[in-house]
């Protein structure tokens, strides 16, 4: 009787024992990529592709002015699509400097201003070629330079800074296409993860991959505290930065923080999805309590930090963020077995 017991109590035992199993990291990686990675990707060199033919367009009379609420929109949404997949920094995307290329912040020493006055520099001459955007400091070649070319009074040869804001844009749109293709070549890390492999760049296993993304999703998280809320808070209300939201002279800060969040909670339902029960269910209330907190930061992010009643709705935010990173790093990683790597905020 005993030993009948003990096989049936070991029979039972046999389910909980599989559920508890971790999940085969190459899948949940895979499943990472396909179904939030990519579509931002393929969304960002389609609104950055769509932005460089506007631009093209516009200086073809030599001055953008005529078309600026056109061009300003194109910015908008491209930079939407930047933000959704901003915090990823695993695959393509970390060669040849591409995430500076796009996106130089942040900017302590206005290197961006310095950076775009010796590309309109050169544009003085005729349009700036592919190679010679390429050659200059990566503060002149992404969204942060052409934002200044859109929203700040422009000096001096208006054909030029047409031109220098048409190299920017079509800079803009060869990284973008060029990380989505190499995506999905024959030859390129998504195929090696599909085959069980690695890749000798990006990843050496499908275990390294699913803790790169997972550590994509950790410093996505931290980023928007260490960069985007708390240099603009301060230490308190007297030594806020207002100037140091980023976006602001497009009203963007608020705006860009929301949609990086929305990304970042939609990536971690993927991972959550494959985790036990109540460790998913942790996980979703603290992010959502994450977006919901983020979603109450106003417009003028940067002006609220300055006033000592609206800065609580960023305190608020910071707060709940970190709780959500705390509760990643604590139990859904572990949950999964996957460990939490560095990330490119480590160590500042």
């Amino acid at each position: 009787m005993p030993c009948r017991l003990a096989m049936a109590l070991a029979f039972l035992a046999l389910p909980a024992a599989a559920s508890a199993a971790t999940p085969e990291p190459g899948p949940l990686a895979i499943k990472v990529i396909e179904t939030v990675l990519l579509p931002r990707y393929d969304a960002l060199a389609s609104t950055t592709a769509t932005q460089a033919s506007d631009w093209r367009k516009a200086c073809a009379d030599g001055d953008a002015a005529n078309d600026a609420t056109a061009l300003r929109d194109d910015f908008q949404k491209a930079s939407d699509a930047w933000s959704s997949v901003e915090f990823f920094t695993t695959g393509p995307v970390s060669v040849s400097l591409r995430p500076d290329r796009l996106f130089f912040a942040p900017d302590r020493r206005n290197t961006v201003a310095k950076a775009l006055s010796e590309l309109v520099a050169k544009a003085k001459d005729g349009e700036v070629p592919a190679e010679t955007v390429r050659s200059i400091s990566v503060a002149a070649q992404g969204f942060p330079a052409l934002e200044r070319v859109l929203y700040e009074p422009g000096e001096g040869d208006a054909a030029a800074r047409c031109r220098a804001g048409l190299a920017i844009a079509d800079n803009l749109s060869h990284i973008a296409a060029d990380i989505a293709t190499e995506w999905r070549s024959v030859e390129g890390p998504l195929a090696k993860l599909k085959a069980g492999k690695g890749d000798p760049v990006h990843f050496a296993d499908p275990a390294q991959a699913a803790a790169r993304l997972m550590t994509d999703l950790a410093g996505g998280v931290q980023r928007i505290n260490d960069l985007k809320l708390l240099p603009v808070l301060g230490a308190d209300v007297d030594a806020a930065r207002p100037k140091a939201a980023e976006g602001w002279r497009s009203g963007r800060s608020a705006r860009a923080i929301r949609i990086t969040t929305a990304s970042l909670v939609e990536t971690a339902k993927v991972f959550s999805g494959a985790a036990p029960a109540d460790v998913a269910a942790a996980s979703a209330k603290d992010f959502a309590a994450a977006q919901a907190a983020v979603g109450k930061l106003p417009d003028d992010l940067g002006q609220a930090a300055a006033d000592p009643k609206r800065r609580k709705t960023l305190d608020g935010a910071v707060a709940a963020l970190k709780l959500a990173q705390r509760d990643l790093a604590g139990n859904l990683a572990p949950a999964l077995g996957i460990p939490l790597g560095f990330n490119a905020l480590d160590g500042d």
